[in-house]
């Protein structure tokens, strides 16, 4: 049981530490992390070359492929795209890769001290552009924070993501200008010290948003990465703080946190299921005994989530049939919510600015009718069998050689729909008027908000059969 989507960076940062692990005998840790940055940053220009052969090969393809269908009249679409494109992809741009990763027994130590172009460059991108902005972007938190302390209130945002994804840039700067030819300038040796203080009140602010959230909804895979890259950040950040930094800290520890909520009893899925359905439990039992608004919010956003996945579902079917309810099978969303008590939130909301319903499913006709064709209103087909069909507001008006047949009102139509789907819940019109009796059936419909409680049909395209006089009822 685990999360296959984690694979790949797992193994990737392992990977990347891989060669300056040393289990036994003493190494100098200076010398190692030295090695671990020539590495990688070998292996990533390589990987950079490998990718750019790789268009070249794409392109190179490309252009034979058209010189011979224009030329020749051959056509090796099927050839190139299926075949060769994907081999050079999947095996000759790896293996080129592959082939360039250095060996350690070819470093040295100069490659830090007496550095090639590339590395000078890389070292100035890290010192004249990734530093300045690092340190205003440091600053602007700085100002958030303050902000958020005079105002005494929380932004329930993306504030999480913007300090990890600040301490994940400020890491891989940190990276940049490890080597010592960068480190002996004065400027880069005082950044490298104090970047970290900088990040000690975004920290903060990261752990105090992850604790309101959870604590307000409960956990989801989404809010475990947080945690997962809070731990991290915190204690990369305690590390610099005490000036006691290992650049192989950096994928190693966010490799060892990523394991156990990948895999395992406490991956993202199972924790937060378990989690859920706590909650689940606790504010049902508060909102049978008081029914406070409070319990009731916290029954319905843990309820929701559950009934978000199959795997949800079943845990809570297994949960209402300990707790005495008649389930059978996996329980459905409609179904929960008549079970427990509860209106329906899609029926409810009222955020919903627009809505396309759609059909999926047959048709169950009874009695003789006959097929008059496919309406699209207000555009395109509205008329069939002599009949004009046309929208006048939430009116579908029915007309016969400019006669007026019918005027019906679709609010109780729409009022019948869940809004918060996008499938059609009913998807049968029936209309009788002047002995006339036609069955429209909507394929698709439109729906745009008016005012608060209304809902203006903007588009309906339906099937129309009309009831024959000697029909069976």
């Amino acid at each position: 049981m685990g999360h296959p989507i984690m694979w790949l960076p797992i193994l990737i940062l392992l990977t990347s530490i891989s060669p300056t692990l040393r289990p036994f005998g003493a190494h100098n840790g200076r010398r190692q992390q030295n090695l671990f940055w020539w590495m990688n940053h070998r292996s990533i220009v390589s990987a950079i070359v490998a990718g750019f052969a790789f268009l070249v090969i794409l392109f190179g393809l490309l252009i034979i492929e058209r010189s011979v269908s224009i030329l020749f009249g051959v056509q090796l679409e099927h050839i190139m795209y299926r075949y060769l494109l994907p081999l050079a992809g999947a095996l000759f741009a790896p293996i080129y890769w592959l082939a360039t990763i250095p060996k350690e027994s070819d470093f040295g130590g100069d490659e830090l001290t007496t550095p090639e172009f590339l590395s000078q460059a890389v070292g100035f991108l890290g010192l004249f552009i990734f530093a300045p902005f690092l340190t205003l972007y440091a600053l602007i938190l700085l100002a958030y924070a303050t902000q958020i302390a005079i105002q005494q209130t929380y932004p329930e945002g993306t504030v999480g993501w913007m300090v990890i994804g600040f301490i994940c840039v400020a890491g891989l700067n940190h990276l940049l200008l490890y080597p010592k030819f960068m480190r002996e300038k004065p400027v880069v040796d005082k950044y490298l010290r104090y970047w970290p203080f900088l990040a000690i009140v975004p920290v903060v602010m990261l752990i105090i948003a992850i604790y309101i959230r959870v604590a307000t909804y409960g956990l989801t895979p989404e809010r475990i990465l947080l945690m997962a890259g809070a731990l991290w950040t915190t204690i990369i950040v305690a590390i610099g703080v005490f000036n006691r930094l290992d650049i192989r800290l950096l994928p190693a520890l966010a490799a060892l946190i990523l394991v156990p909520v990948s895999f395992g009893p406490f991956n993202m899925e199972s924790w937060s299921i378990r989690d859920q359905l706590t909650r689940f439990e606790q504010n049902y039992e508060l909102w049978n005994e008081n029914e406070t608004a409070a319990a009731e919010q916290k029954l319905r956003g843990a309820a929701s989530y559950l009934l978000d996945s199959a795997e949800g579902r079943l845990a809570l079917s297994e949960l209402l049939k300990v707790k005495g309810f008649d389930v059978a099978g996996e329980i459905s969303s409609d179904k929960f919510w008549d079970l427990v008590g509860l209106p329906d939130p899609a029926s409810t909301s009222q955020n919903i600015r627009f809505v396309r319903l759609s059909n999926d499913g047959p048709i169950n006709l009874a009695g003789q009718f006959a097929f008059y064709g496919h309406m699209q209103v207000p555009c395109c087909t509205q008329s069939a069998g002599g009949y004009n069909f046309s929208l006048k507001g939430n009116d579908l008006i029915i007309e016969r050689s400019d006669s007026l047949i019918s005027s019906f009102n679709l609010q109780p139509w729409i009022a019948s729909q869940n809004l918060a789907v996008t499938k059609l819940r009913e998807r049968r019109i029936e209309i009788t008027a002047n002995g006339e009796t036609f069955l429209l059936f909507v394929d698709e419909a439109n729906l745009e908000q008016e005012t608060e409680n209304e809902y203006r049909v903007t588009r309906l395209h339906f099937y129309v059969f009309k009831k024959e006089a000697n029909g069976a009822d």
